[in-house]
């Protein structure tokens, strides 16, 4: 009877053992950067000078991006830029809205205008009348990924791959993702010219 008890406790174990298994494990693989910055960032609450300062300019960033985008979705007299402006006001709006979370987190105070550069972008085009929005619109928003890009890999550029804090992941994340844009962009831009 002992040993019809240990084997049955043998086999219940292995059993319990093997479900816990990471090969029958379910996996949750992040699907975008949300879930990413909720489950894999480490707790941190300080961010130095730079960063601070960094986090300011992105909101400005985000806030430049979003409104093109919205003058995109009012002006545009084709579809492909009123369905890119909208992409850019969904994308950058959510980023507004998770550097917002960032900045309590780390007790930053954010901007409550744009950099007078990205102000003074947004007005230019707001000031294009509706023969070459179109056109203005897509060299606009070009140069606007690329100096939002340039400005974001200053940034990440000595942050290690290891050092997984909210906000550094969203920098890497949000550097990615303005690339994309940027080439995706440089396509339109270039298929107007044509």
């Amino acid at each position: 009877m002992k040993n019809l008890w240990m084997a049955a406790t043998l086999t219940l174990g292995t059993l319990a053992f093997a479900s816990c298994s990471s090969d029958t494990q379910e996996t949750d693989t992040p699907t975008n950067v949300d879930t990413e910055l909720n489950t894999t960032a480490a707790i941190d609450s300080t961010l130095n000078d730079d960063k601070r300062e960094f986090m300011g300019k992105a909101h400005s960033i985000s806030n430049q991006q979003v409104e093109l985008g919205k003058l995109a979705v009012e002006k545009g007299t084709t579809a492909q830029v009123r369905d890119y402006g909208q992409q850019m006001v969904d994308l950058y709006s959510k980023k507004l809205d998770e550097l917002q979370d960032m900045s309590g987190q780390y007790s930053v105070t954010l901007p409550q205008q744009m950099e007078e550069d990205h102000a003074g972008r947004v007005q230019e085009l707001r000031d294009k009348n509706a023969d070459e929005f179109d056109r203005a619109y897509w060299d606009t928003v070009v140069d606007a990924h690329k100096d939002a890009l340039s400005a974001f890999e200053d940034n990440v550029k000595d942050i290690e791959e290891t050092d997984n804090t909210t906000f550094n992941l969203w920098a890497r994340n949000t550097t990615k993702e303005i690339r994309a844009q940027m080439e995706n962009a440089m396509g339109f831009r270039q298929d107007i010219k044509n």
